[in-house]
């Protein structure tokens, strides 16, 4: 039998005496450990400390698997990226210490400091994940839903210790609020008034927050107003009438009707100006007002989502008429600006003295003042 055969036999050996005799003792007293906390990434040393001239007598175990890393001042691990991720240095005659290199979440567990079969030293290594993004929908940081559709945001976060999620909104006017802690919001029916940014944000509470925010745009058809519903204006007078219009997304067209078909009167001039992102003012204005132009007027709008209209009513001031009334005695006759009072038979019997009253128009002269009498008095006799 080769002599490297023979060796590396009783090496082995050694080494399963070593390992039943470390397991036996580390049951004993393994709840005394020295904490360790890491992110993953960073590097973490372990120290133990010994009396001088027993290092080889020293070695370093991890007890969730059973593995010996080292015996004395030599590690004891086969594969070359595990060489890469522990290194053992000796610090001094006494002490010696095991590095973990850019540890990561396989790396948690106990390790132990062992002299022959005694625990030295026990850790206990920790490590923490920052929270980072699994998923979230949508994709896109902005999206737009039409009006009364559903939504449905999400956000799921990984982290060691685990991630809470809570979501933020926050309105155009800046005001924000918690709205729901957990991985989805969800809406039924939107409305404009829920456009907005929702922000996710992760966090464990030992490392700094992560966060994804998603800008909801609520679409809608045009909706309009006018202050005034209806006008009352004279003839040649002058009308003035004003109409908000506000979509998402903007209008393609805004028009005046009348009788159902669009204003084209030379004396009606209508203009248009924005006055947010969401709204704008139009205006129509009727000079030197005809008669014809009474009526029903329409504001309308349109955009992709629909079409929308508000009415005014523009109507004519109602007229009063003044009229004289004359009021005349029932026993009076007028003829050609003349009044006579005509007395029947009883009451002529009732009265010693008959009255006759006679009015003649101004304009006549005095020949024919004379004409005028002799023939009533012909026509009394």
């Amino acid at each position: 039998m080769p002599s490297c055969y023979v060796c590396s036999s009783i090496f082995q050996c050694l080494l399963i005496i070593l390992m039943i005799s470390l397991k036996k003792s580390l049951s004993i007293n393994d709840n005394q450990h020295q904490n360790l906390q890491a992110d993953v990434g960073q590097d973490v040393t372990m120290s133990c400390l010994f009396d001088e001239d027993k290092i080889e007598q020293v070695s370093f175990m991890r007890q969730m698997t059973g593995d010996i890393l080292s015996l004395g001042s030599e590690l004891f691990v086969q594969e070359s990226s595990s060489i890469q991720h522990i290194k053992l240095i000796k610090f001094s005659p006494n002490r010696l210490d095991l590095k973990l290199i850019s540890v990561n979440q396989n790396d948690s567990g106990i390790y132990t400091c062992m002299l022959n079969d005694e625990k030295l030293t026990s850790f206990s290594l920790e490590i923490f994940v920052p929270p980072r993004f699994l998923s979230y929908y949508p994709i896109e940081g902005s999206v737009s839903y039409a009006e009364n559709t559903t939504m449905n945001l999400s956000c799921r976060a990984f982290a060691i210790p685990s991630a809470n999620i809570t979501w933020i909104y926050r309105d155009n006017n800046k005001q924000s609020k918690t709205i729901q802690n957990g991985e989805s919001v969800y809406i039924s029916s939107l409305r404009p008034s829920d456009s907005g940014s929702y922000e996710c944000i992760a966090s464990n509470h030992f490392h700094a927050s992560i966060s994804r925010s998603f800008y909801v745009t609520v679409q809608y058809s045009p909706r309009l107003m006018i202050f005034n519903e209806k006008i009352v204006r004279d003839v040649q007078g002058t009308v003035l009438v004003k109409c908000r219009v506000c979509s998402i997304p903007e209008v393609m067209q805004i028009n005046w009707l009348r009788h159902d078909h669009i204003i084209n009167d030379v004396n009606i001039l209508t203009k248009t100006h924005p006055i947010d992102h969401q709204c704008s003012e139009t205006i129509m204005e009727i000079v030197d007002l005809s008669e014809y132009q009474f009526g029903r007027y329409e504001c309308q709008a349109e955009n992709i989502l629909g079409k929308n209209s508000v009415f005014v009513d523009v109507e004519q001031s109602s007229r009063i008429v003044k009229t004289k009334h004359y009021e005349h005695h029932a026993n009076e006759f007028n003829r050609n600006g003349r009044t006579a009072l005509l007395i029947d038979k009883d009451q002529q019997s009732n009265n010693t003295h008959s009255i006759l009253r006679i009015e003649t128009p101004k304009s006549l002269g005095n020949a024919n003042r004379f004409s005028y009498f002799l023939v009533l008095l012909i026509y009394w006799i």
